[in-house]
């Protein structure tokens, strides 16, 4: 299993964070460094999305360009006493984007918004040891006091994306919406799409708008479900960005539609 090791971070204070919410605190490092939690998300998003992590271990790590000390921000989980897997990770690295964090940051893992009772951290690490291959007993995998609550959150139907998501319109052009995107779809022609397939894009000043399938393995949808899908993002509130299961269960880890700017 891949998985960093566990080295001291710079600022070890990050590890008695204040009972709180959702922050972007970190070591004195993580003013120079951002952009690398976005940076971090895509690299997330490279991996295989069932892979587990247990307190402590390093998820994944981003490279800072900052030569002395040789940093790098680095994701991992503390004092959850469980398992995480990468597909939960995305969405955690996800909402700490979305809270307006650009490099370090932790968010809780269980409803209360308390990071005491459990935290996914972004923090910056020296010397770190990114995607080594070590091998570990395997631990079970328990479910928390109010699992259905994280998984709702985290897991289902959301309306997350990217920053551009957010972004208005430039120069009185159109933003964009998913709207447009589903028009698209059903204006093209006939198709069945795979994993990381672009099913189509609209072309925007912020960049391209596209709907594409995630973590669905060797399967493929056709123009008759996507359109249906993107309806149900619609329906869900979602204007322009947003996942949607594939898969019965409301948990995009099990496969998904993606509608998000891409380069």
């Amino acid at each position: 299993m891949k998985f960093g090791n566990t080295l001291l971070t710079i600022a070890y204070a990050i590890t008695a964070v204040n009972a709180g919410g959702i922050n972007c605190n970190g070591s004195g490092l993580c003013s120079g460094n951002k952009g690398l939690l976005s940076t971090a998300l895509g690299q997330l998003r490279g991996m295989d999305q069932g892979s587990t992590f247990s307190d402590g271990q390093h998820v994944t790590c981003a490279k800072s360009s900052i030569t002395i000390g040789n940093p790098s921000l680095c994701i991992f989980y503390q004092k959850t006493g469980r398992q995480w897997s990468v597909g939960q990770t995305v969405n955690f690295v996800q909402g700490l984007l979305d809270h307006g964090c650009a490099a370090c940051g932790s968010i809780p893992v269980d409803p209360g918004n308390n990071v005491n009772n459990g935290e996914l951290t972004a923090n910056m690490v020296t010397n770190a040891r990114r995607h080594v291959e070590v091998g570990r007993a395997p631990e079970p995998v328990s479910k928390p006091e109010g699992a259905s609550e994280i998984l709702a959150r985290s897991l289902g139907i959301n309306c997350r994306g990217s920053s551009s998501c957010n972004v208005g319109g430039i120069a009185n052009l159109p933003h964009g919406t998913l709207s447009d995107v589903r028009d698209a779809v059903a204006a093209g022609s006939d198709g069945s799409w795979g994993n990381g397939q672009q099913v189509a894009c609209v072309a925007l000043a912020t960049g391209r708008l596209c709907a594409f399938y995630q973590n669905i393995g060797n399967r493929q949808f056709n123009k008759g479900q996507t359109v249906t899908f993107l309806e149900q993002l619609m329906d869900h509130g979602c204007r322009v960005c947003g996942s949607i299961p594939t898969d019965s269960g409301n948990n995009v880890d099990n496969g998904e539609l993606t509608v998000n700017f891409v380069a």
